[in-house]
């Protein structure tokens, strides 16, 4: 973690001194108690769009997660798991899981959180959520022998398992057991979670979503009574609110604000800015492998050498950023293993697609496909997030110099989600890749990778489905580092995706507010920040 405390070049470079920064009006509301400094009201300010207050909406989905529902463990600050519903748990061949639940848990409306609630929750996503097969498929099945002991039996052994069942939010029998189509139920029992927070209210047309803390919460009083979602459309509109004092804290889920506005927060005594590394990638070009001419991993090849990763990282990171490499897996990942950086080479891009038969035969610049039709892939991109619409154009610009006619699909983010994640239609994609997503499957990509997953990628070469098949039937630590260094070349090799940069977290907030905690999964929102945070 680093703080920002002062601009000295352009390029925004890295320092390690705390700032603190000057003038706002805190939007932030303390009251005095018996136990000390209670904040009364936090506003958090978002563009995570949030349409219905039901937990099968995507971003409501995230910050219930956060704030009002639990799994069985959480991830802490330093992005190890700990019990959250679960008080322990044991596993003998890593197929057969026992979770012992604590005995003071209750929902919402007061009835106690029992083992066939999370039964019910596994076999209810599972008929219900077609996605949830990409993560929980490999659940067999789900036992409840008592009120407080889940068992979960899975198909095949499974060393990662912990961290895939860490996303599953618990949800109450006794409320959904009558409701046939999840997405269309948005009452307020809905929302009824066992977490430090309930749901109270969503107004849509001020964009407002309002939780009151859980004063049964078998956890105890979380340190702020209301909290305050403001959903905003766009993030110039944000952080001007940030600035003005309207809002304490800027928040993107797994992402953090573009350096752009950091120069404008440098004079504000009252803003503190923080710096954490990206545990996810910021941006990453993904090929459907599954169908022609992407099953071809030379024309991968080719076409990461007409990137120019330096300009990029410059144009989107002014250095908070690092130039990728081709092993794909971020540095400090567990088991990280350098492989070469990756550097444009339009010469060598050039003689790749040449040697493929991709040419330019007609002598308009641009290159024709074997059979002599033009070569213009299709790329889809996010319209809703202004950076990948702005990487879409300097990636068309850079294939365009390798003759490479790309043509920029924009798609919102529900249509953009359901061609990566179930249609699979796509032929490259611009995506990011979070926390989470880059240590489901069985860690290191392979969620995203495999098809067996969600499988951006489409990956089903056995070579690879080995290597992460062994990963997960193996506790031995020397033979986990060689397998993770041997998915890390693999990707290298076969680049069935590759990054075109990633950028680090950038956060600022509430300088007259102390005890933010960062956790790599829910970033500085986390379960720390909700029972620590206090009137500086």
């Amino acid at each position: 973690m680093m703080r920002i405390s002062k601009l000295t070049t352009l390029a925004l470079v890295f320092l390690s001194l705390c700032l603190c920064l000057t003038g706002m009006a805190t939007a932030a509301q303390t009251e005095e108690s018996g136990s000390g400094d209670r904040i009364a009201k936090l506003t958090i300010g978002t563009i995570n769009q949030i349409n219905d207050a039901n937990p099968w909406d995507y971003y409501f989905g995230v910050y219930s997660m956060m704030l009002s529902h639990q799994g069985l463990v959480r991830f802490n600050k330093n992005g190890d798991l700990n019990p959250e519903l679960a008080t322990s748990w044991e596993t003998e061949d890593l197929q057969k899981w026992t979770f012992h639940l604590r005995d003071n848990a209750t929902w919402h409306d007061g009835k106690p959180v029992t083992a066939q609630d999370f039964k019910f929750t596994v076999d209810y996503d599972l008929e219900k959520d077609p996605l949830s097969k990409s993560y929980i498929g490999t659940i067999e099945s789900v036992e409840a022998p008592d009120d407080k002991t889940v068992i979960i039996n899975l198909v095949k052994p499974d060393y990662n398992f912990l961290t895939t069942i860490s996303v599953v939010k618990t949800i109450p029998e006794h409320i959904f057991k009558s409701v046939d189509d999840p997405k269309k139920f948005n009452d307020l029992e809905a929302a009824i979670g066992c977490g430090p927070y309930k749901f109270d209210s969503f107004d849509k047309d001020a964009g407002i979503v309002t939780y009151q803390a859980n004063e049964n919460y078998w956890g105890g009083m979380p340190a702020i009574d209301t909290i305050q979602l403001r959903i905003f459309k766009n993030p110039d509109a944000m952080m001007l609110a940030f600035q003005k004092g309207e809002i304490d804290l800027p928040y993107y889920y797994s992402k953090g604000i573009s350096y752009y506005y950091v120069p404008k927060l440098l004079d504000n005594d009252d803003i503190g800015i923080e710096v954490y590394p990206e545990r996810g990638i910021t941006n990453v070009l993904w090929f459907n492998t599954a169908v022609s001419p992407f099953d071809d991993k030379e024309l991968r090849q080719a076409l990461s050498y007409a990137l120019d990763y330096e300009e990029l990282r410059n144009m989107f990171t002014a250095g908070y950023g690092t130039t990728p490499s081709a092993g794909w897996i971020p540095d400090g990942t567990l088991y990280f293993t350098e492989t070469k950086t990756l550097a444009q080479d339009l010469n060598l891009s050039g003689s790749i697609l040449d040697s493929l038969g991709f040419k330019d035969v007609d002598g308009d610049g641009l290159r024709e496909m074997p059979d002599g039709d033009k070569f213009q892939p299709k790329l889809l991109t996010r319209s809703d997030l202004p950076d990948s619409v702005r990487a879409a154009e300097m990636l068309e610009k850079y294939f365009a110099q390798a003759g490479v006619d790309i043509q920029i699909d924009l798609a919102d983010k529900s249509t953009h989600g359901e061609i990566l994640d179930e249609k699979k239609t796509h032929e490259m994609a611009l995506a990011g890749t979070t926390f989470w997503g880059m240590m489901m499957g069985e860690g290191y990509g392979s969620g995203y990778s495999d098809t067996r997953y969600y499988g951006w990628s489409m990956v089903s070469d056995p070579r690879y489905q080995s290597l992460v098949d062994d990963l997960g039937r193996t506790q031995d630590t020397e033979e986990r580092k060689e397998l993770a260094a041997e998915i890390q070349s693999y990707y290298a090799e076969e680049m069935p995706q590759f990054a075109v940069y990633s950028m680090n977290i950038i956060q600022p907030y509430n300088a007259r507010l102390e005890g933010w905690e960062y956790n790599p999964l829910h970033g500085i929102l986390s379960y720390g920040t909700l029972f620590n945070l206090h009137r500086a």
